[in-house]
């Protein structure tokens, strides 16, 4: 497995469009923002346009990045979770434990997300329990910014990048540390 935080690229690509969004939001008010924009899809319109169509994608991106920092927190989790169980091939009878270990790992691929936040709450974050209630509105969340963002079923709560970056991150911090 490899033994890096998955998510620290993820938040400073997020930073990255963000600010390259902000970034152009202030050439609109620019003198020379003809020649700024020229060649992007604002140039031939006008402010008020750009300034909607701006505000729109920084809204976007935001639930964007929550999906993204989620699914490579699940990649994580799941090779976590397929690392630790690798002591199985240490079992006896020996004949028995590479498959069970084979068997495992194909399952891990299968567990739901609530599994395996369950798994990790009653073991490695019984004293941080609200850490796990957070990234399962992370997980709610991003299953409405995955499934079209369903007008008819919001979420409980809107989870900025922010809020998903930290509570994700907490968790990953600590599981490499065991």
């Amino acid at each position: 497995m490899n033994c890096s935080n998955p998510l620290s690229i993820v938040w400073e690509n997020y930073e990255a469009s963000r600010d390259a969004l902000i970034i152009t939001k202030r050439v609109l008010t620019h003198d020379d923002k003809e020649r700024l924009l020229f060649h992007t899809t604002f140039s031939a319109k006008d402010s008020t346009y750009a300034k909607r169509v701006i505000e729109n994608s920084l809204k976007e991106v935001e639930d964007l990045f929550v999906l993204s920092l989620w699914s490579k927190f699940e990649r994580f989790l799941r090779d976590y979770l397929q690392e630790k169980g690798a002591t199985l091939q240490t079992t006896q009878p020996t004949a028995l434990a590479q498959p069970m270990y084979a068997y495992f790992c194909d399952e891990v691929e299968f567990w739901k997300p609530n599994q395996m936040l369950d798994l990790l709450k009653k073991t490695l974050f019984i004293s941080h329990s609200d850490l796990i209630g957070q990234a399962k509105q992370t997980l709610a969340y991003r299953d409405w910014v995955a499934h079209g963002k369903n007008l008819n079923k919001h979420p409980s709560s809107t989870i900025k990048a922010k809020f998903a970056y930290k509570t994700l991150n907490n968790i990953v911090e600590t599981l490499l540390l065991n």
